[in-house]
């Protein structure tokens, strides 16, 4: 079963515990699962790719394979730095073992101490800045209650067309401004039954229009329903 528990923190969530069922989903957030021992399993459409780390890119169909032993999933903001760096490091559309020199970062055990060696060691890896007109609309976006209109009040504070806004967040953030979204949403979602809110109060605290709309996007990103989620969350 899902027994194991979540962590955040400014552009990364975490989870550690067994891999139970889960469906095949996909999110924006680029997912590192690291075995405690021996190797992890991901499924992507027919295939199964093994190893100790696999990263799964952006927007990648995928299913984690039940396992007993203890699994970590990072999961990183793609336009945060640590994010970026590894899309640069290890591009394509598919899930694959992560390469030595990435897969040796990563410790099952020690989520902060991952995070701060990644954040050491890739540093200004990430190519060029984020165009400020981008990070601007994308703050305003994350801190905002997701409210029709949002993005292009988003647009207006950045000076862009919501046009240019998406086209912008397509070309560097490598997913759509749409998915991109939906998984702040399920941030904020997420967050608010870690802290104890019940369903309906977290559908409303990550802006969905009703506990339906959380409960298909939840399975939809992440193969899991929220109640499961709360579970880990709790």
């Amino acid at each position: 079963m899902w027994s194991g528990r979540f962590k955040f923190g400014d552009g990364w969530a975490a989870y550690r515990g067994p891999a139970d069922a889960n469906t095949a989903h996909r999110h924006a957030a680029i997912q590192i699962a690291v075995a405690a021992s021996g190797a992890v399993a991901v499924r992507c459409d027919d295939a199964v790719v093994r190893g100790r780390a696999v990263i799964v890119p952006s927007m990648t169909r995928h299913e984690m394979l039940p396992q007993e032993a203890a699994v970590t999933a990072f999961y990183l903001e793609a336009e945060a730095p640590l994010g970026r760096a590894l899309r640069r490091l290890c591009p394509g559309d598919t899930a694959m073992p992560a390469p030595s020199a990435v897969e040796t970062m990563f410790d099952a055990a020690d989520i902060a101490g991952t995070i701060g060696r990644l954040s050491v060691q890739l540093a200004g890896q990430g190519g060029a800045p984020v165009d400020p007109r981008l990070s601007a609309a994308l703050d305003c976006l994350r801190h905002g209650t997701g409210a029709p209109g949002a993005v292009r009040d988003a647009a207006a504070v950045a000076g862009l067309s919501t046009q240019r806004l998406r086209e912008l967040a397509q070309t560097e953030l490598g997913v759509a401004l749409s998915q991109w979204l939906l998984w702040q949403k399920l941030a904020r979602a997420s967050r608010a039954l870690s802290d104890g809110a019940g369903l309906a109060a977290a559908a409303a605290a990550g802006g969905f229009a009703d506990q339906a709309h959380f409960t298909r996007t939840m399975r939809r990103m992440f193969g899991v329903t929220p109640r499961v989620a709360a579970d880990m969350l709790g």
